[in-house]
């Protein structure tokens, strides 16, 4: 009883931070791809653009007609995705504990608490996890596996195009297992290519619709002057699955000094993995060894396609799928094998949340009062914006305290300056607002929001 009264606080404890800590953010976790899928989104039915696939944006859209804004729709689905997986779980009784855990390391967090594709990957992914659980153990025939395998992989490739290298990952298994998983490999083949034909078919529709498979025109990389850099970056994303606790953040090597914490930051995460490989050798359940097998293998793969495509570094997000499949199987090993107790279990993973949580707020600042004056601004202004200027330049500075002393510091965090969530806010109003880098000429300056009217607008509401 107190076991699961733990769990259940953990839950509990989960959904208010997710639910929460966005509205402590400058930017409210909008970031990165968000506001481009917001653009695809508020186009459906019509689709303009294939840089991104259709899954997301149509859950969005569809939660939009709840809230009628897509902030709130985004927190909406989420809260939607963990509620589901719980439930689901706990229902079915499948790994109920070892799910709840999961949810409380480093990667699980971060995509829960920001927007973005990652958080409506999952509820497919547990659900891909739990039909591959029941097939293994014999409580699935195979036909109805390759049915339920086929829709579910399709759906996850039409959330991020990055997850079909989940499926390809099974081919190299099947090689490598020939002999051991002879009673799956053919099951398990047929699954892969039936996924692959309908996620074909769905590139050529983008095709013929657009005019490119997957937006390809636009992923090509060709900043060959950092590409090694770039690939190192990416070898550290890789090496980072076996961190549960936080992102090892590399460096530009600008001193001796961060090369040296950048060195160490590798040597513990290769502690870690030896302790994994401890934990995984000889283990002969099947479906761990899947799970293990396709986390590493898909990590790999997407490290080569970041070292030709012009994407960003392998952080947390790119490489979430890999680490949620690595931690699963890692968990449920650990707690089969009695490696660790639950407690000490509990006290990870609530050192785990805490500690990310502090990480991504670090000062909290109050985002819904940000965002409700730049509605109201747009609202007065009565012209819909089609630009943004940033004419203030405005910067603003934290000081820290050095605890114990009376020295403070100073330091400008990008995502803390009125620039950048503005921006942000902006982003997720109308996505189709064009940021000008210069003084803007012969444009209607009634059609542009400019960052010294917003500064001004939110000095004089602060002030009454």
């Amino acid at each position: 009883m107190t076991k699961y009264r733990t769990i259940g606080f953990l839950v509990i404890l989960y959904f208010i931070i997710i639910n929460s800590v966005p509205f402590l953010l400058p930017h409210g976790g909008i970031g990165g791809d968000f506001p481009l899928y917001i653009k695809i989104a508020k186009d459906l039915p019509e689709i303009n653009n294939n840089l991104f696939p259709i899954g997301f944006p149509f859950f969005l859209r569809i939660f939009e007609t709840l809230t009628s804004e897509y902030f709130y729709s985004s927190l909406l689905l989420k809260s939607t995705c963990f509620i589901f997986i719980i439930f689901f779980s706990y229902k079915k009784k499948f790994y109920f504990i070892e799910t709840v855990f999961v949810m409380m390391i480093k990667s699980s967090i971060w995509v829960f608490i920001h927007q973005g594709s990652e958080y409506i990957t999952l509820p497919f992914l547990y659900l891909y996890i739990y039909v591959l659980h029941q097939y293994f153990n014999g409580a699935l025939k195979p036909n109805k596996f390759l049915i339920y395998s086929t829709i579910l992989g399709f759906i996850l490739c039409t959330i991020r195009y990055a997850n079909v290298f989940i499926f390809i990952s099974i081919l190299p298994f099947i090689i490598y297992y020939w002999k051991k998983f002879n009673t799956y490999r053919k099951t398990l083949f047929t699954s892969t290519v039936l996924i692959g034909i309908s996620f074909f078919l769905y590139l050529l529709y983008n095709y013929v619709i657009i005019g490119s498979l997957a937006g390809e025109n636009n992923r090509v990389n060709d900043e060959l002057d950092t590409f090694w850099f770039d690939t190192y970056v990416d070898f550290i994303g890789i090496i980072n699955l076996s961190n549960p606790f936080f992102y090892l953040k590399t460096f530009e090597y600008s001193s001796t000094i961060k090369l040296i914490i950048s060195l160490l930051f590798i040597f513990v995460d290769l502690i870690l993995w030896r302790y994994c490989w401890k934990v995984i050798k000889n283990k002969q359940n099947v479906f761990v060894t899947f799970l293990l097998f396709i986390a590493i293998v898909n990590a790999l793969f997407t490290f080569f396609a970041a070292m030709f495509q012009g994407i960003e570094p392998l952080g947390i997000r790119l490489l979430f799928s890999s680490s949620y499949l690595f931690w699963f199987a890692l968990v449920i090993l650990i707690r089969e094998n009695k490696l660790l107790s639950d407690k000490l279990l509990v006290t990870f993973c609530l050192f785990s949340l805490i500690f990310n949580v502090l990480i991504i707020v670090k000062n909290p600042i109050n985002f819904i009062a940000y965002k409700n004056n730049i509605e109201e601004f747009i609202d007065h202004k009565k012209i819909k914006p089609l630009y943004y200027f940033d004419d203030d330049k405005k910067v603003e500075e934290t000081i820290y305290k050095i605890p114990f002393t009376s020295k403070t510091f100073q330091y400008i965090h990008e995502n803390r300056q009125p620039d950048f969530i503005y921006q942000a806010i902006l982003n997720s109003i109308n996505p189709s607002i064009i940021y000008l880098r210069d003084n803007p000429k012969n444009i209607n300056s009634q059609n542009i929001i400019y960052s010294s009217q917003l500064n001004e607008y939110i000095e004089h509401k602060k002030s009454h």
